[in-house]
């Protein structure tokens, strides 16, 4: 039987195992149900905190596939497990989104099973709903996307949605997101070369802030609800997960006939987008792809 002392280990140097633990922390009630895609997920970013990849990420997956709660809370909470010295910056876009998941974070270190795990404590005299610090004087800042941050710098920059899916066809309000990214937040970070950024949403319009950074290049994890094409994904070091044309993401908690509909109530450009991770220009054709891919 293993001890206690052997798992909390596990926990400060596993990225995936502690998240799948601690989920029960922020969703009582409600363990974690294990799925490939959360383990690569955990995986990519386990090696962006050891170096083994690139410290600049982009990640698309489809609403409700985990990835606020794996990257702005159990990765933030983590991270400042193994250094309480680090400064984060979380933003969202809104403040009650960001906010949302300082909170979650919050409640997760302050838990017994995070205190039994790691060493960090929070700091009572600085803690407000939109950021906290620990007493070695790392911190977690919440913000919207558009909000200041002067006099602010980051080791980690987290973007979680930058934009909200009812503006997806804003102009206005993709190029705010695309401006403060670039004009703002990546002028905050402590290191332009060290500093680690991740950007995560589901995709919204080809210009939004991840059509952008992948149209420069950056590093992509991207998952779509219906695999399209046969595809790898690594989800250890040495394991992969070969996912064929046409599984759904989630089989366990989706069938073919809830994506069709799902498909039929938000319009096929919109599920192209948001679902599939790949946004069409307005006159673009979006029919097809779900019926071939199933």
């Amino acid at each position: 039987m293993i001890d206690r002392k052997t798992v909390d280990l596990l926990y400060r140097m596993n990225f995936g195992a502690f998240a799948y633990a601690a989920y029960e922390v922020v969703h009582p009630g409600e363990p974690l149900v294990p799925n490939w895609h959360i383990d690569c997920i955990c995986h990519r970013l386990a090696g962006i905190e050891s170096g083994h990849a690139p410290n600049r990420l982009v990640m698309n997956l489809p609403p409700r596939s985990l990835k606020s709660y794996l990257v702005s809370v159990a990765f933030v909470a983590w991270m400042l497990g193994r250094d309480p010295c680090l400064r984060i910056i979380c933003a969202s876009y809104s403040e009650d989104l960001a906010n949302k998941f300082s909170r979650d974070c919050r409640a997760l270190m302050e838990s017994r099973f995070y205190k039994r795990v790691f060493r960090t404590r929070l700091n009572p005299k600085k803690s407000t709903e939109g950021e906290f610090e620990t007493t070695r004087r790392g911190s977690r800042l919440a913000t919207s996307v558009g909000g200041t941050l002067t006099g602010r710098g980051g080791d980690i920059l987290i973007v979680d949605d930058p934009t909200k899916a009812h503006d997806a066809n804003s102009q206005a309000a993709l190029e705010t997101a695309n401006e403060w990214f670039r004009d703002t937040a990546l002028n905050r970070l402590n290191s332009h070369t060290k500093s680690l950024v991740l950007v995560t949403q589901q995709r919204l319009h080809s210009n939004d802030l991840s059509g952008v950074l992948l149209d420069r290049g950056w590093p992509s994890l991207i998952i779509p609800a219906v695999a399209t094409e046969a595809e790898d994904y690594a989800v250890a070091g040495g394991e992969v997960y070969h996912r064929p044309a046409g599984e759904l993401l989630q089989p366990d908690r989706d069938s073919p006939e809830s994506i069709e509909e799902v498909k039929r109530n938000v319009g096929g450009r919109i599920f192209a987008a948001q679902y599939q991770q790949n946004p069409t220009p307005p006159d673009g054709n979006d029919q097809g792809f779900l019926a071939c891919a199933i």
